[in-house]
């Protein structure tokens, strides 16, 4: 059944204003703080706020799924991703998926898509379930009920399981170098879209660049590697052989090395980083909420019976996919969207110029009050029986919407539950509560102190 339509609210047409700054408006406040910033305003002005950026720049947030449902899917052609979103994470990504538009995307959407169709991703469950067992495997052999940072585990730990299912080939073991990598991109990046390195182009010999000018190189360098080494052997085990093997049925063109890295890169991004942060915040909040753990638990049990989950459990542990989908609720990974308007408009009543940023955001949706009983309690049940088809649409999109939508997210949603059910399975989760869990909104939302549990084995 479908999502429920959202009712447009009554507006008032004009935009709440921040000004900040007489010189510097709120940029600041935007680089250092955004999601103070973003939720403490959207709590007093509501769920259309104009904000003064720097004189003459203004940008405007959304959080009400009417509007966002509008801009992602109602009016989407006149909707892109911005510039600076674009060009910054090009760095990074190059013209993959993620950033690329107008006809290279829809080619290269319909090149990946029967790699990411829900049945295609399904035969990918072996490699999920391998990976996770290693993971079981390596803790069983250290010392019971040693303090563990979990974001760290499950960050190898989504970069095992991207790797395999992506190309066929663990790379987890250069999860530090790799990792270290991908955090110095991943700040780079975000302080290039946020303005704060708008006067320090890449090409010259800072300290920073040079350290992302490595990192970059060694990303590359892997994975130019892997498509070497596919190339040599096909294979259509794996995505990376899918795509070497994927003809565009338009065009006859199959993918250039270079395309075949970017999009690679884009793949282990959204794989490894962000299935590793939504698992971390998922045992965290197991770990807050120590009973609906021991519920899991039992359910995983009356399953499992301590054998890894594969992908057919799935439909027997509905509580294992509630609780990280209602984790992905609370801390999405992918928390804001950009997006610029192409042609001025009007958004449930208010106007918006031509050329304007906007900023849809998931973590504010996520919680609202007019959506949510409690927004800010954890209670998976929101994601059991009927309530789901009860929700409004775009009152929770944690991989986007609209034609846009994110490639992976049937990946997604079975490599979290597939690898919380089993390490429940085996494992109780204790927190630390004297460690502060703080989100970090760098690139994607995840726990920027890591995330400190006790970890013991079950009898």
């Amino acid at each position: 059944m479908a999502a429920v339509a959202t009712e447009l609210p009554r507006t008032a047409n004009t935009w709440p204003e921040l000004r900040g700054h007489w010189l510097g408006g709120c940029l600041r406040q935007i680089q250092r703080e955004p999601l103070a910033l973003y939720q403490n305003a959207w709590r007093e002005h509501g769920d259309f706020i104009k904000f003064r950026a720097i004189p003459g720049f203004y940008m405007y947030l959304i959080a009400h799924p009417a509007a966002i449902e509008y801009v992602l899917h109602g009016n989407m052609k006149n909707y892109r991703k911005p510039d600076t979103f674009n060009h910054s994470v090009k760095l990074l990504t190059g013209r993959g998926i993620l950033t690329s538009e107008g006809e290279l995307w829809r080619r290269q959407r319909r090149l990946m898509q029967p790699a990411f169709a829900r049945n295609s991703v399904g035969s990918l469950g072996g490699h999920m379930t391998s990976a996770v067992s290693k993971l079981v495997d390596q803790w069983n052999r250290e010392p019971d009920g040693r303090t563990i940072d979990v974001l760290e585990e499950t960050m190898r730990l989504g970069l095992r399981i991207a790797s395999m299912a992506l190309m066929g080939t663990d790379i987890s073991g250069d999860a530090d170098s790799i990792g270290h990598a991908y955090r110095v991109t991943f700040e780079y990046v975000s302080l290039k879209m946020n303005g704060a390195m708008m006067f320090t182009p890449p090409w010259m010999p800072t300290a920073r660049n040079r350290e992302f000018r490595a990192a970059k190189a060694l990303l590359d360098q892997v994975v130019m590697e892997l498509i070497a080494r596919r190339r040599a052997s096909p294979s259509t085990g794996d995505v990376l052989g899918r795509l070497v093997e994927a003809t565009d049925e338009e065009s006859g063109q199959r993918m250039s090395d270079e395309q075949l890295r970017d999009e690679v890169i884009t793949l282990l991004t959204a794989g490894h980083e962000t299935g590793g942060a939504a698992l971390s915040w998922a045992l965290y909040l197991l770990g807050k909420h120590p009973a609906v753990q021991e519920q899991l638990h039992d359910e995983v049990q009356a399953v499992l019976g301590n054998r890894p989950a594969e992908v057919n459990d799935l439909p027997k542990l509905p509580l294992a996919t509630a609780v990280f989908e209602e984790s992905m609720r609370l801390y999405p990974p992918a928390w804001g969207m950009p997006r610029e308007t192409l042609e001025a408009d009007e958004i449930c009543g208010y106007p918006v110029p031509a050329k304007s940023t906007l900023m849809i955001s998931q973590l504010l949706a996520h919680r609202h009050p007019e959506f949510w009983s409690e927004p800010d309690r954890f209670d998976p049940g929101r994601f059991l029986g009927e309530a789901p088809r009860e929700r409004a649409k775009y009152a929770y999109f944690p991989f986007g919407g609209g034609q846009r939508v994110c490639i992976g997210n049937h990946m997604a949603m079975l490599q979290g539950p597939l690898s919380l059910a089993t390490l429940v399975d085996r494992f109780q989760f204790v927190l630390d509560e004297s460690h502060e869990v703080v989100p970090d909104p760098t690139f994607t939302l995840r726990p920027k102190y890591g995330v400190k549990m006790a970890v013991r084995r079950r009898s």
